[in-house]
């Protein structure tokens, strides 16, 4: 028998990656803001690219310009394109790491010298109750995830809009961090049933269950006349009602 891997496949610590990436990218686009002038605040984000990558290509669309070159744009364009204006006081994303240490919980950022005085409060979370890992769990493929990865909203502008990760530019990013994590590992109990731990790997405390990449792969292996034992734990308010509410009603399955 094999002893269980507490670290999995790497899983926690890629989402963790993509957590604290994300993070680090809010802040330094707040820094840029606000120590650039427009000018050179949108050189830095489209020098030398004779077209927009796709995920800016996004934001344009969001903000109703329709155009693919950054030489085409005007200079009010270039303004709105380039400035999220993010007010820092609504910034909820938050790092992340795979240890509970309670002295993490509330820190303040920005205390070093290069970064001009310009502090906030923030904080760290375990791991596995990042926004990443619910998304992980209830994403139906690689495609899938990548979208659900830049939808998510991680502060508001200083007019009240959502600032997505796609806006900051770090989905892409992200997903090729996660990019290993959509495979379950296969297991198996001292019985030597198999096992597929996915999204944790002791389940996922996003919504106390595990993922629906694990279930529909697990389904299909059992064919029509076998069952498929699936984790929804921690009560019936959180597991139970999750598992029906959230997790059945995304996957359709019954």
């Amino acid at each position: 028998m094999e002893e269980f891997n507490l670290h999995g496949t790497g899983d926690i610590h890629a989402l963790a990656a993509a957590n604290n990436l994300l993070a680090a990218a809010i802040d330094t686009r707040v820094f840029h803001e606000r120590s650039q002038n427009d000018e050179n605040l949108y050189r830095r984000l489209t020098n030398e690219l004779k077209d927009f990558s796709s995920c800016m290509i996004t934001r344009l669309q969001r903000l109703g310009i329709k155009k693919s070159k950054p030489s085409d744009l005007t200079p009010e364009e270039r303004v709105k394109f380039a400035r999220l204006n993010i007010d820092p006081n609504t910034i909820t994303w938050r790092r992340v790491t795979d240890v509970n240490d309670r002295y993490l919980r509330q820190v303040t950022i920005g205390q070093g010298k290069e970064e001009k005085g310009w502090t906030r409060t923030t904080g760290w979370d375990i791991a596995v109750a990042s926004e990443v890992m619910a998304i992980l769990a209830l994403a139906a493929d690689l495609a899938d995830l990548r979208k659900r990865l830049g939808a998510i909203v991680v502060a508001k502008s200083t007019s009240g809009e959502s600032v997505t990760a796609e806006d900051i530019g770090c989905a892409g990013a992200m997903a090729v961090l996660m990019k290993d994590t959509v495979e379950p590992t296969l297991m198996q109990t001292l019985e030597q049933t198999p096992v597929l731990v996915h999204a944790g790997p002791f389940g996922n405390i996003a919504h106390g269950n595990s993922s629906i990449i694990a279930d529909q792969i697990a389904l299909r292996l059992v064919g029509e006349d076998g069952f498929v034992l699936t984790e929804a734990g921690f009560g019936a308010d959180m597991g139970c009602e999750k598992f029906f509410n959230i997790k059945c009603r995304r996957s359709e399955e019954r």
